[in-house]
């Protein structure tokens, strides 16, 4: 696995858009397919975290439940502005 970017004669070729033969130069290669494979598999990770949501406590029938404040947002919104017409992120 490696960096690379177009070779300065294409660069500098009137062409340089229209031409399907474009050619690549090496600009630097990771030492070890593990370092590779190792940055790969954390970035992978992070993104498949779920997103973090703020939470809230509300007391239903004297006992506390914890929601989403983006789901009741949502349900304002959707019954705020139902008879409107509006469809709220649509």
């Amino acid at each position: 696995m490696g960096l690379s970017q177009l070779s300065e004669r294409c660069r500098k070729c009137p062409f340089v858009d229209k031409c399907d033969h474009k050619r690549m130069e090496a600009l630097a290669y990771l030492p070890e397919p593990q370092i590779a494979m190792n940055a790969a598999q954390s970035v992978s990770i992070n993104a498949a975290q779920p997103l973090l949501r703020e939470t809230m406590t509300i007391h239903i029938a004297g006992k506390p439940v914890v929601v989403y404040k983006d789901e009741i947002e949502k349900q304002l919104y959707d019954r705020l502005y139902s008879h409107l017409g509006l469809r709220y992120g649509g």
